[in-house]
């Protein structure tokens, strides 16, 4: 596995992954609505293409299988994403690894990061990785056009990163 910055040209492979992942996460609680994959997509590509510079990807034999990004290059994680095909074998992980050292070396002390509060298999990644929910509470959400509720997770940096690494 190859974790890189991603790049421009990156960003069909990006929103690809980040869509697949999206669905076969989000339809299994939320209803799907005629439209909403394709916005999806288009979002996904918008973004790619403008945040390519915070986003770090991870390649197996050369394709894009996740990938994850801090858009405000803070101390945020705003994006993890992996292929449905591809989860449980690490690539989580190793994004993760790779998004909270850019984090120290911005001289955070803090990592933050939200999900869907129904996204367990998220919120078991992170909790594994260190963080802990700080806040639950309905937030709006521009894809389904009404309020979600989301967990709010926290994790403070320093020894708990050289465990996460080691």
């Amino acid at each position: 596995m190859i974790i890189r910055r991603a790049s421009v040209g990156d960003s069909a492979a990006l929103a690809g992954v980040g869509c697949r992942a999206w669905a076969s996460m989000i339809f299994r609680f939320e209803p799907e609505r005629p439209g909403i994959r394709e916005r999806a997509e288009r979002a996904f590509r918008a973004f790619a293409d403008e945040f390519h510079h915070q986003i770090v990807l991870a390649e197996l034999a050369g394709a894009v299988v996740g990938w994850g990004a801090r858009d405000t290059g803070a101390d945020y994680i705003s994006d993890l994403w992996i292929d449905p095909a591809f989860q449980r074998r690490g690539i989580g992980f190793a994004l993760m690894d790779a998004l909270l050292a850019e984090i120290v070396l911005s001289g955070y002390g803090r990592a933050c990061i939200e999900t869907h509060a129904r996204n367990l298999p998220a919120i078991r990644l992170y909790e594994r990785c260190g963080f802990r929910i700080i806040r639950r509470g309905e937030e709006w959400s521009d894809s389904f056009c009404r309020k979600v509720e989301k967990v709010s997770m926290e994790l403070l940096l320093g020894e708990d990163l050289i465990k996460i690494t080691a």
